[in-house]
């Protein structure tokens, strides 16, 4: 082919260059952007909504399509990388929610104190009857030992006291015979009880009596009872006591570690303090048991007990210490019994959950699949934003095109005596990309498009246009936006067979926009099976700018584009003739005899200007086929034989002049004639094949 640029050549397989100035017109056109068939669906309103908007339009669309599609490959990125963290979320959360919560430094601790919280709630009975721990009593020396130790007693004389010394060592009763002689004097009055001398005014039983008196008496039984006390109260079941205690509260606080925040080591007993007790004790005894002996003589603490003080005041100072500690343990156990009884289980093991997701959330590995998720959520948020931008140019563009567009359509609808307009053009995104959708009106009554899944029994495209509606509203789709292309005025157009299936009161006005087209751009070219509507596109092109070409069959020489007489191929009524046959395909109208002989002249007439050399100007068409059958497989019109041969057997029945001796032919089917007139229509090009 030569272009503007030099000859373009065809290899079998591909061209030598491209020339993409090309707009053309034909069947690929309508079903990519007006309909399929009978039907409209959503790839057409994509299609047409990038013809109606123009490049500018389209190539916005583009963007926003290219973006949609970005974004619908992120939406599947986002998607798997969703997948892969909801495993780790908890039930009842978000995934967002989840990606959101805070990173928390002490979160171990957290949720440690609050799985106890929800551990005390569900165990709300079980920690109100839970007594407290007891604080650890320590036996202590009654507050007058030392003073008992140093006390005597004022009346007793010291000769008397030192008379009865001597006498007990005198006669060997220093261990007990202070016990022995006070025993006696309850038995004695003014004579011995040992041998009945008289005892009176002697100054040895005086002294006996001032030793054994009363207060003598008040003094021993004093030291003997603060003994019995020092042992009942710092003695082994004393001890014992304590044991008890420190084992009942090991058991409580072993019990409210659970639910409270306590060291256990702080409450317990202080390892030295029974020990500290016993040896305070057992000094003491010792003292008192010296203070029996010489309950007249005071007693003075010595080196030992001091010392064994020393190491008891300690141990009562961590014994205080101990205390101090279960009292502060006793107010948090308190604290956890109130709050168990006052606390909502739901809410506390809801905030358990929060935090354990919290730490989940944070978790290495997780850490690393919500940060993917997340990095591919903004990255889809930023196309987002970009399609918006765009889109928003593409509605602003829409906007200032699609009104004046169905506008400039219905004005070519109207030239076309359509019949029909178009309203409603508006656009949409259904599935992320621009759509464009109309609706007919047909006698002021709006039609929505439909599509294949539409009933047959509801208006639609499908089942109120006729073909050539349909062609002439895809016409008129292809003439506006070439109307406002502004690159028109330097391509190539191309219109292959505008006129198919349109009605015949369209062929003008068909003619007639082609011919505009012609004056606005480089160069037309029109392809047709119909010849008379090629001659009508002849006759109003400039002599020196138009060029007529047939595509000839040439058998084994394959097919030829050479140049072909329009005038010859329509010579005579053959115009006219297959006007009436085209309309009697397309509506029936006509006479039924009269559209059989009119197909006889048409086909005569194509043979005899289709192969000049093979037929005289005379030949009638039973005549041709005799000429085609007797020529064999070298006659130039053997393809035609089977085809001319039916037809002829046909219609000669009903052709007066070839069998005048039918006098009554056979009633003629409208069916039958009309595939004859098909048939006819084809075999010279006036049907696409």
């Amino acid at each position: 082919m030569l272009l503007d640029g030099g000859q373009v050549r065809f290899d079998g397989t591909a061209w030598s260059a491209t020339k993409p100035e090309i707009a053309i017109f034909d069947g690929v056109f309508v079903a990519e952007n007006v309909h399929s068939g009978e039907v409209v669906d959503i790839e057409h309103k994509r299609n047409l909504y990038r013809v109606i908007v123009g490049d500018t339009g389209v190539k916005l669309a583009a963007q926003d399509a290219d973006l949609a599609a970005e974004s619908r490959a992120k939406t599947g990125e986002i998607s798997t990388a969703s997948k892969a963290v909801q495993p780790h979320v908890p039930v009842g959360m978000k995934l967002d929610a989840f990606i959101a919560l805070p990173e928390t430094a002490d979160i171990a601790a957290q949720i440690e104190a609050q799985a106890r919280n929800v551990d005390a709630l569900r165990q709300a009975g079980a920690l109100r009857a839970r007594p407290v721990l007891s604080e650890f009593t320590i036996p202590a020396l009654p507050e007058n030992f030392a003073d008992l130790l140093a006390r005597t007693i004022d009346d007793v004389a010291q000769d008397a006291e030192h008379r009865l010394s001597e006498h007990l060592a005198a006669h060997g009763m220093t261990a007990s015979g202070g016990n022995w002689i006070a025993d006696g004097l309850g038995h004695a009055g003014d004579t011995c009880p040992f041998c009945g001398q008289d005892i009176r005014e002697l100054p040895l039983i005086a002294a006996f009596r001032a030793v054994f008196s009363e207060r003598y008496k008040a003094l021993v039984e004093e030291i003997a009872a603060m003994k019995a006390v020092v042992m009942r109260d710092m003695g082994d079941a004393a001890l014992a006591r304590l044991g008890t205690v420190e084992e009942r509260n090991k058991g409580g606080v072993e019990f409210w570690q659970k639910y409270c925040a306590i060291e256990a080591p702080a409450l317990t007993l202080p390892t030295e303090a029974v020990e500290a007790i016993r040896a305070l004790a057992v000094a003491a005894i010792g003292l008192l048991d010296r203070k029996a002996t010489a309950p007249l003589e005071p007693i003075m603490p010595d080196e030992g007990f001091n010392a064994v003080c020393a190491v008891y005041d300690s141990a009562v100072a961590a014994v205080a210490e101990a205390n101090t500690a279960i009292r502060a343990a006793n107010v948090a156990i308190a604290e956890k019994k109130a709050a168990a009884d006052g606390g909502d289980l739901k809410v506390a093991e809801a905030e358990l959950a929060r935090l354990t997701a919290i730490q989940t959330r944070h978790r290495a590995d997780v850490s690393d699949l919500c940060a993917t998720y997340t990095k591919l959520s903004d990255e889809k948020d930023a196309i987002e934003a970009r399609k918006e931008a765009v889109r928003k140019q593409l509605d602003a563009h829409t906007k200032t095109v699609v009104k004046p567009y169905e506008r400039r359509i219905n004005e070519y609808l109207v030239a076309f005596n359509a019949g029909f307009t178009i309203t409603e053009t508006k656009h949409a995104y259904p599935g992320g990309v621009a759509t464009s959708s109309y609706q007919l009106v047909i006698n002021d009554t709006a039609v929505d498009l439909g599509d294949s899944k539409t009933p047959g029994d509801r208006p639609s495209f499908k089942n109120t246009l006729s073909a050539g509606d349909r062609t002439t509203l895809a016409l008129a789709f292809f003439l506006a936006h070439l109307e406002r292309d502004p690159a028109a005025a330097g391509k190539l157009v191309v219109f292959d067979d505008p006129f198919n299936s349109q009605d015949a009161f369209r062929r003008r006005q068909t003619v007639h926009e082609i011919m505009k087209v012609a004056g606005k751009c480089a160069q037309v070219i029109v392809l047709s099976h119909d010849a008379t509507f090629l001659k009508q596109v002849w006759d109003k092109s400039p002599a020196a700018e138009r060029v007529a070409l047939t595509i000839a069959d040439h058998r084994a020489q394959g097919s030829k584009i050479m140049p072909v007489d329009l005038d010859q191929a329509c010579r005579g009524r053959t115009a006219t003739d297959i006007d009436d046959l085209q309309t009697y395909l397309t509506t029936g109208a006509g006479g039924l005899l009269d559209i059989i002989r009119k197909m006889r002249v048409v086909l005569e007439t194509h043979c005899r200007t289709t192969y000049p050399g093979s037929f005289l100007a005379d030949d009638w068409l039973g005549e041709m086929v005799r000429k085609i059958r007797e020529g064999g497989d070298t006659h130039p019109a053997q393809a035609l034989y089977d085809e001319l041969d039916q037809i002829n057997d046909y219609t000669s029945q009903y052709h007066h002049g070839e069998n005048i001796a039918d006098a009554t032919p056979d009633q003629i089917d409208p069916s039958e004639l009309t595939g004859f007139t098909r048939r006819t229509l084809k075999i010279v090009n006036a049907l696409q094949a």
